[in-house]
């Protein structure tokens, strides 16, 4: 008897909490939805998968018990998870079309020692195209001489502090297109033009600017600014790309899929390979973490390509982990 008073107390308090947790949520959606990179939502954005999980669980509950009203304030919490990860736990098929070009990029991190960790990460994917951040001019001349004969077209950018990106390509560079106009303390890029096979392809190295817990006079300032230099970044970018080109942007955005660099990279016709032949989740930070990645802040994303494949590799002594995405032209005629 004492155990039945037990669980009828405890179910209100449940249903309570869930739905709170699930007004909570729809807020928090309907505030990204206008808000964008406002600083609060910043660490809401980054971890969206995580936070809007419990209501995949919690839903199918609800509903079995027949708690209407939680399970109607689950429903949008659990319905953004399905719709915006649940196609990357189901199995995707064989590719239709061979692949034209695998794109790998890797954050080297500035503090890992020496190469080895970029030659192992070659040895394992075999790019056509490597894409690499925090390259220090030191890392960078061993990279030139140890892959002279592999990757003979290099192209490589240096910016103070942690160091700048590198492209290293099969496939001759028939020009490199400086990106300007995206802020005095952003990272140099380009856009480097390569021939595939007698087409154009053009990519662009990123590394978006990073967190600084020094810039600001609070928090709020400086998340705010960095979101607003990140944004200034990519609408750079997308200026200086040629818009009939096809185009692939790779790198280390410090930002995930529901920030405004990504949605602006979105609305400019980018898709993310990953989602449409990947597997799970795909986080890439903090490959250093007790439990490993659990967020996504590394991207390959392509633009009139046809994506093949898609994966992220071991990161080795680096913090980031990196992806590796084939494409395929599109063909014509």
């Amino acid at each position: 008897m004492s155990d039945h008073r037990s669980r009828a107390r405890t179910t209100p308090v449940l249903s309570r909490l869930a739905r709170t947790y699930g007004i909570l949520c729809l807020l928090a959606l309907l505030a990204w939805a206008v808000l964008i990179d406002t600083w609060w939502l910043q660490p809401l954005n980054m971890t969206t998968f995580w936070w809007t999980l419990p209501a995949v669980v919690a839903l199918p509950l609800s509903l079995r018990r027949q708690r209407w009203l939680s399970a109607a304030a689950l429903a949008v919490p659990a319905a953004v998870w399905l719709w915006s990860y649940g196609s990357l736990f189901v199995p995707n098929a064989a590719p239709v079309v061979p692949a034209d070009l695998r794109i790998v990029t890797y954050n080297t991190l500035v503090g890992a020692p020496g190469i080895d960790h970029v030659v192992h990460l070659v040895g394992r994917t075999n790019p056509d195209v490597l894409v690499l951040q925090e390259v220090f001019p030191e890392r960078e001349t061993a990279l030139r001489e140890a892959y002279a004969g592999r990757y003979p077209h290099m192209v490589g950018i240096q910016t103070g502090g942690v160091g700048g990106v590198m492209v290293l390509s099969r496939f001759p560079v028939t020009e490199v297109r400086d990106v300007t106009d995206s802020g005095a303390a952003s990272r140099n890029t380009a856009v480097v033009m390569l021939d595939v096979g007698g087409r154009p392809v053009q990519i662009v190295p990123m590394h978006l600017t990073s967190p600084c817990p020094s810039c600001g006079p609070s928090m709020s300032d400086r998340l705010d600014s960095e979101g607003e230099r990140r944004q200034a970044e990519v609408f750079a970018i997308l200026r200086t790309l040629s818009p009939g080109v096809p185009a692939i942007v790779a790198g280390d955005f410090n930002s995930n899929e529901r920030s405004g660099p990504y949605r602006r990279l979105s609305r400019a016709g980018f898709h993310d390979p990953h989602r449409a032949r990947g597997s799970g989740p795909g986080f890439t930070w903090p490959n250093d973490g007790p439990i490993g990645p659990m967020i996504r802040i590394d991207w390959i994303l392509t633009r009139q390509l046809i994506p093949v494949d898609a994966w992220v590799d071991d990161g080795g002594p680096s913090n980031h982990r990196p992806v590796v995405v084939d494409v395929a032209m599109r063909r014509t005629g």
